[in-house]
């Protein structure tokens, strides 16, 4: 059994690297670099390099026993958190533990895309912003595939694919118990009126862990 001071952890996700191939394919240009514009290519490499400065992501996670599921609910013990959603019970139909998860690259890339389209260089913000897109989700992904995925492993855990709010039948309305329910204020992550994250360049997911 995980012990419990393992249920509730904050993760630096420092080493996640930006996905260059992934930024140049979202963009829209080749991802062979010999074949993009002279002048793109050189924006390309300068917003990559400002990025390494402005990234700070991190994650943190929690593990939830179920307390009750059917086909379209689930509950979990010591907190008043639930999913109503056929999608994700399905996902979860033989998972116990469940994760929630939440990962940021934080708020000083965002402002400064902010900043670049004030002063109207909207090439520079559109790369600068691709960047944080595709590195939040990378983070993620390291979240996922990696941090949780090692720590079920080594409980005789594997891991399912994940699941977000706002997908499928799951609202995104649910993103402020989510937030509440993660902790994800720890690591600077707020929900507006609107139910969006900010900073915008967060992921929220829910997996399960499935003994192997």
């Amino acid at each position: 059994m995980v012990h419990p001071i393992e249920n509730l952890r904050v993760v630096s996700l420092q080493d996640v690297a930006v996905p260059r191939k992934k930024v140049i394919r979202r963009l829209g240009y080749p991802t062979d670099m010999d074949k993009i514009n002279g002048e793109i290519s050189r924006i390309l490499e300068e917003e990559g390099q400002k990025a390494l400065a402005l990234l700070e992501p991190r994650g943190i996670y929690r593990l939830l026993k179920i307390a009750s599921r059917n086909e379209d609910l689930i509950t979990f013990r010591d907190t008043s958190f639930t999913i109503m959603s056929g999608r994700v019970s399905q996902m979860l139909s033989v998972s116990d533990p469940v994760v929630l998860f939440m990962v940021t690259i934080g708020p000083a890339l965002e402002e400064e895309v902010k900043l670049l389209f004030e002063r109207d260089e909207m090439t520079k913000a559109v790369i600068l912003d691709t960047i944080g897109s595709e590195t939040a989700d990378a983070a993620a992904d390291r979240m996922h595939r990696v941090v949780i995925k090692q720590l079920a492993r080594a409980e005789g855990y594997r891991v399912t694919p994940r699941f977000s709010p706002g997908y499928g039948d799951w609202p995104v309305t649910v993103q402020g118990e989510f937030l509440n329910a993660s902790h994800g204020d720890r690591i600077g992550i707020s929900v507006n009126e609107s139910s969006l994250m900010i900073p915008r360049k967060s992921v929220s997911a829910v997996l399960g862990w499935v003994r192997s």
